[in-house]
């Protein structure tokens, strides 16, 4: 119960009725879905602040609620505040952010940390799936990795948990050591570095430093995994650490090597020189997604067969490299979200598929949170897909007329790019145009829902 945190956490006001009863592990921060029981945390946010739905946390059975004192001292004489216990403290965040700590604190666990600009939530999904043939693990759901998500997260720790995989997301600096300051990893491994967050941050160079930050919050000891694929991260300095190196290079200590592409650009793969593995996710830069997975697993008893077994079973998260087939047209709904070096992946991956009569069709909406990168970052995307073997390209979104200007400035004005305004109108020119055999490739940040092209099919 709650109380057990309360003695010890100074930001504490005051507290009122049997608050101390509540379960630190069933708290809500929305009440629209908040379920009767459930401790209620108001937190201010740029768009709404938490205070304004105590009441009605109150109304649909609330255990208590977390309130912070300087809204208290202004509303306590409100009716409806004397109906329910209250926990009045400075910070709503910072009493999450310490309770989460505090519950993490409860296990002596294994907690595999990972971050990264591309692939931390499917690395971190084939990091639990291989992980799972061993031990009763927890992971990160969704995209709950920032400074609110990976802390409502860690109270979801069970008496049950003997390894936890925990993403984690930035975008401005400092983030990472943050969260890792919460989560207490006792392993790490950043998936790449990339132009994610690029407004934020400033430059790829303060990225790596962001990104490895969750390395120098580990001990010495501790097992990091390094991607030596990666420009910057090959170059990490491993003297003193217990660096696991992972790559297509046979001086790895974890290696692969691409033995066979299909015709949706699924690969199969040798581990180590000991097993084959086929992917049922598509595109080549799974490889290394997999490869840190089993290194991960490797580090911690699993053996390359049960990897093998567990990684050929793996399937994609919902629009993540989704193949969707209908009347003979191949979907790939990518479009959980996109960044510069996400989106080259991507159309790289829809350039190589031997898709034999059929079209190749990129529906591509804005990269966000580029800042002052943004325009040249989606021209420089438009010379990019001017170059690659893709027949149609649709954008939507006010950046990506810079993608088609980029594309014309290369390939010259013609029929093969076009750029909208609705998802309606891309889905309309696709219903004229779409054959049997086509292949189309949908991508975009997640402001963008670029998946509602697909409500027309």
């Amino acid at each position: 119960m709650i109380g057990e945190f309360l003695k010890e956490y100074r930001g504490l006001q005051s507290v009122s009725g049997n608050a101390e009863a509540a379960d630190e592990r069933r708290l809500s921060i929305d009440s629209r879905s908040l379920q009767p029981g459930e401790l209620f945390l108001a937190l201010r946010g740029e768009a709404h602040d938490g205070h304004d739905y105590i009441a009605a946390a109150l109304e649909k059975g609330a255990a208590a609620v977390v309130v912070e004192k300087k809204w208290w001292e202004k509303n306590r004489a409100a009716q409806a505040f004397s109906q329910g216990p209250l926990i009045v403290v400075g910070d709503s965040l910072d009493f999450l952010q310490q309770l989460a700590a505090w519950r993490r604190r409860q296990f002596d666990i294994e907690v595999v940390g990972l971050t990264g600009s591309n692939g931390k939530t499917t690395t971190r999904e084939m990091i639990a799936a291989v992980l799972a043939t061993r031990f009763r693990v927890f992971q990160s759901q969704g995209n709950k990795n920032n400074h609110i998500g990976l802390p409502l997260m860690l109270l979801q720790l069970g008496e049950q948990t003997e390894m936890a995989v925990l993403e984690m997301g930035m975008n401005h600096p400092g983030e990472i050591a943050l969260l890792a300051g919460l989560a207490k990893p006792t392993a790490a491994l950043v998936t790449n570095v990339g132009k994610a967050h690029l407004g934020f941050m400033g430059s790829l160079e303060a990225i790596y430093r962001e990104k490895i930050s969750l390395f120098e919050a580990l001990e010495p000891s501790a097992p990091i995994f390094l991607n030596m694929e990666d420009r910057f991260l090959r170059n990490y300095p491993r003297a003193g650490r217990k660096a696991i190196t992972v790559g297509y290079n046979s001086g790895n200590d974890v290696r692969g090597r691409v033995e066979f592409i299909d015709r949706y650009g699924r690969v199969r793969f040798r581990l180590n020189d000991a097993v084959s593995i086929q992917l049922k996710v598509p595109g080549t830069h799974q490889v290394l997604n997999a490869l840190l997975a089993a290194a991960v697993g490797l580090q911690y008893g699993v053996s390359e067969s049960e990897a093998a077994q567990a990684l050929e079973n793996f399937a994609p998260a919902k629009q993540r490299m989704e193949i969707i087939e209908k009347n003979g047209i191949v979907f790939i709904n990518d479009a959980y979200n996109a960044n510069p070096d996400s989106m080259r992946a991507a159309l790289n991956y829809l350039a190589g598929l031997r898709n034999g009569r059929g079209k190749r069709i990129a529906v591509l909406g804005d990269m966000l949170e580029l800042g002052e990168f943004a325009e040249t970052e989606h021209r420089r995307l438009g010379e990019f897909l001017a170059e690659k073997p893709v027949d149609l390209a649709l954008l939507y979104g006010p950046l990506s007329g810079f993608i088609l200007q980029g594309f014309e400035e290369k390939a010259g004005r013609g029929k093969r790019a076009f750029h909208y305004r609705t998802h309606e109108e891309i889905a309309a020119h696709l219903q004229q145009v779409l054959q049997p055999h086509d292949v189309v490739l949908l991508k975009g940040s997640r402001g963008m829902k670029m998946e509602k092209v697909l409500e027309a099919f």
